[in-house]
């Protein structure tokens, strides 16, 4: 789901070849998913798609988002009337606690596993966006403004679309350069086979993209420095990663300029030691 409530583009099932079915070990196919494997392993005994209000379980008591199961939208016929925005997708998130879920939906379950990796990053993104979409919501309009902001855009990018990159600060800048896309790359492949680096897919329909072989997409890249070596346990590494994304989307203006944001290829060549 995007940041203002729209659709997100599914990419699990290409045009034509009809939607992925459930795989319980789907994390299998790539080396990628290790930081949602931990969760994404509590539903390998599920022969069919697991029910959305079995989520919760999975992730157990006191988690701060309960996913809730998205009922069909109706059908508007005639005058709206003013838009609600207390409905929209982010303001159920940040001010009831309640994720809008699909069913069977691969793009949500993604989602889904992704709040369990990185709770706090995930809290502050749709409470950033439920922000910045109420503050240019007109109380009289009876719908959404036609484009989003920059801000909104890069919000949006960052969680469909995020890849965190946890580097050594004691060791030269990474990426310095977002326009040279193979340097990018050399140097990230570079720092993770050091050990000076470790990428950790955030976005979810990066995921969701690693299901079916495709061509190769690309990740808008947060660098998160750290001061010192980088832990060595997974768990670690996800809680850094996690905190250190949730204090950067506190500060004011971060990825209001998407463009501006190294890319790298989602590719495990790449961003796997």
């Amino acid at each position: 789901m995007s940041a203002d409530g729209r659709a997100a583009p599914q990419q699990g099932g290409a045009p034509g070849r009809g939607p992925v079915p459930w795989e319980p070990l789907f994390y299998e196919k790539s080396r990628l998913y290790w930081p949602i494997r931990p969760w994404a392993e509590a539903f390998s005994g599920c022969v069919d798609w697991p029910p959305v209000e079995g989520y919760g379980r999975a992730l157990g008591e006191g988690f701060p988002v309960r996913f809730v199961e998205q009922p069909p939208r109706p059908r508007r016929r005639g005058r709206r009337g003013p838009l609600d925005a207390s409905s929209l997708y982010d303001a159920r998130i940040h001010v009831e606690g309640r994720v809008p879920t699909r069913p069977r939906n691969w793009h949500d379950f993604l989602n889904m596993l992704v709040w369990a990796a990185f709770p706090r990053a995930k809290a502050e993104l749709h409470a950033r966006q439920h922000r910045a979409i109420a503050a240019r919501l007109d109380p009289s309009a009876e719908a959404l403004p036609p484009a989003r902001t920059r801000e909104l855009d890069g919000l949006a990018l960052l969680d469909e679309g995020g890849l965190l990159l946890l580097h050594d600060a004691r060791r030269a800048p990474l990426l310095e350069d977002a326009a040279d896309l193979g340097r990018c790359a050399g140097e990230a492949r570079g720092a993770v086979q050091r050990g000076e680096a470790a990428a950790l897919v955030f976005g979810h329909a990066l995921y969701e993209s690693l299901l079916r072989p495709g061509p190769t997409v690309h990740a808008l890249v947060h660098i998160i420095p750290c001061e010192g070596p980088l832990p060595a346990a997974p768990g670690a590494l996800i809680s850094l990663a996690d905190a250190g994304l949730c204090g950067a989307l506190r500060s004011p203006g971060s990825f209001a300029h998407p463009e501006r944001s190294a890319r790298l290829p989602v590719d495990e060549r790449v961003l796997c030691a």
